[in-house]
């Protein structure tokens, strides 16, 4: 949804000059699956509610004495979009023998997203996404307490925690996601947050770019002939920048619609622009506030707003920035998100 977020003031670029190898073979443009890269693919309904979530996983084998890394994903995109960094986050903590990190990873389908079915899938209002994420995580975290026969707390059931796992979560939010994590840590309704990390999302930058998001989705096709042609529209209109990643993650962004045999878009993105001002409103602020240990991964300093560039220089947050990557940084440059996150959990304590 905000390839485009941050630059709306600016005139539009030329694909063809920054992709200058896109093949022009259809062939070329395949769906890849999602057991590629995740081990793990079900439906998780949370209790007394009517919501399903669609869930991810990897290392599934953890249930305990670890790191739960909690995926979200961007406005209109899916779980699918963490593909390559889940991947490379395993592969490169194998390499490090003797020194890896344990932990496990969730990636949930947002409502209205992916294949997640809720009570009211046009509820995009932060208080929804955040109390989704919350009861989520919380109920996921029993579930593995309950499967794994572990807890937390030494024991002690009279606390409220010593029912659920004790994997010390890390919420790791993409755009809309960001804005979801860190809000959802701010409620303090976490269980065993340890962490925050926030891809390319301030609210600044995000706030002042709002007013040209509905030209961006006007100029979005609203359906394809082929599952082909979606993934080649995101790398020829330079939304995504990584070919393999859109192969795994664009396919689960749109569904076969049987009356004009053509594929249109799950997400109804128009739909959400009464709450796109709440989604950062205050999101600086409820950053900087946060006990988690923080993170904040950007596709450029001029991404920071003031009150952020000055928590900076004060060491308040810890600050990547990757070059070569447009707003969606994870499916652009996995391999430097994947290192960077490695880094971040090496200074955690579990």
């Amino acid at each position: 949804m905000f390839r485009g977020i941050y630059k709306g003031n600016l005139p539009p670029i030329d694909p063809s000059t920054i992709h200058q190898n896109i093949p022009n073979d259809d062939s070329h443009y395949y769906k890849e699956d999602w057991d590629k890269y995740f081990e793990s693919s079900r439906e998780l309904k949370v209790p007394d509610t009517d919501n399903t979530f669609k869930i991810y996983e990897s290392n599934i084998q953890i249930t305990k004495d670890a790191f739960l890394l909690v995926f979200i994903h961007g406005g209109g995109y899916t779980s699918l979009s963490w593909s390559l960094v889940t991947d490379l986050l395993n592969k490169l903590n194998h390499k490090n023998s003797g020194r890896e990190i344990p932990f496990r990873v969730l990636c949930y389908d947002s409502r209205a997203h992916g294949l997640t079915k809720t009570s009211n899938d046009n509820d995009f209002s932060i208080t929804t996404l955040v109390d989704d994420c919350c009861s989520l995580v919380n109920y996921y975290l029993k579930t593995l307490y309950q499967d794994g026969d572990n807890g937390s707390n030494d024991g002690d059931s009279s606390s409220p925690s010593s029912s659920i796992s004790n994997l010390k979560v890390v919420l790791i939010g993409h755009s809309m996601g960001g804005a979801v994590a860190v809000k959802a840590a701010c409620s303090n309704k976490i269980e065993n947050l340890t962490g925050l990390v926030v891809l390319d999302v301030v609210e600044g930058t995000a706030m002042s770019a709002l007013s040209s998001m509905r030209s961006v989705l006007a100029k979005r096709p609203k359906s394809f002939e082929s599952v082909s042609d979606a993934i080649k529209w995101s790398i020829s209109s330079n939304t995504i920048h990584n070919l393999q990643s859109a192969r795994v993650s664009v396919p689960s962004q749109i569904v076969y619609n049987e009356k004009d045999k053509r594929y249109h878009w799950i997400t109804p993105l128009e739909n959400s622009e009464p709450f796109w001002n709440d989604w950062f409103t205050g999101l600086s602020k409820e950053f900087l506030s946060n006990r988690a240990t923080k993170l904040l991964i950007l596709a450029g300093t001029d991404r920071l707003d003031k009150e952020l560039t000055i928590a900076q220089m004060q060491g308040r947050f810890q600050l990547v920035v990757l070059q070569a990557c447009g707003h969606v940084i994870q499916e652009d440059n996995p391999n430097s998100t994947a290192n960077s996150l490695l880094e971040y959990l090496s200074r955690q304590k579990l």
